[in-house]
């Protein structure tokens, strides 16, 4: 409990960064996404879009509870620390429910997306194979092992990094496209 007091600020701030900020960003990602894949893959792209704004929500909402839950259990640990251990315990159990421990959301996401994305021709067959994987290790958390977590999540922060370039290249040769016309 004193750890959590000492350094209430710094994890507060690391979880508006981790969740709410990340939230806000998937919440764009997810749109700019279904708009790119909405004419060759509706369906899909809507399925994935489904997932994925479920997916901002939960992220967003797991962030809001750890802060406000991190603030109670300081406030309850100067009278009642068994308590504020407990309600501790509790906020963990709730955001871990919700997408800490468990990434079956954001797997579906990723997993749907990739389809459509392979379906409608866009980005390369690498990335899209990449991002089946790591999805379908998305939705294994349904299994609580740390392992599936952790390939999800770093394989989440490759995919994201190699989407990103994927599309500032597609960016970037459709304004050459513009500049000829």
């Amino acid at each position: 409990m004193s750890f959590l007091a000492d350094n209430q600020l710094m994890l507060s701030v690391v979880n508006l960064v981790m969740y709410v900020f990340f939230g806000v960003l998937l919440a764009v990602l997810v749109l700019a996404l279904y708009y790119r894949f909405k004419n060759r893959a509706l369906v899909l792209s809507q399925l994935a879009a489904v997932f994925g704004f479920i997916w901002v929500g939960l992220v967003i909402a797991s962030g809001m509870i750890t802060n406000i839950g991190l603030a109670a259990v300081i406030k309850l640990s100067v009278n009642e620390p068994a308590q504020a251990m407990s309600l501790w315990l509790t906020v963990n159990i709730i955001v871990e429910g919700l997408g800490g421990g468990n990434e079956v959301v954001g797997g579906l996401w990723l997993l749907l997306l990739s389809c459509a994305a392979l379906k409608s021709y866009q980005f390369s067959k690498r990335l899209n194979y990449f991002g089946l994987l790591i999805g379908l290790a998305g939705i294994l958390t349904i299994y609580p092992a740390d392992i599936l977590t952790e390939i999800f999540g770093l394989g989440q922060i490759v995919w994201f990094v190699w989407l990103g370039i994927s599309m500032l290249v597609t960016c970037e040769v459709y304004h050459k496209e513009a500049e000829h016309d």
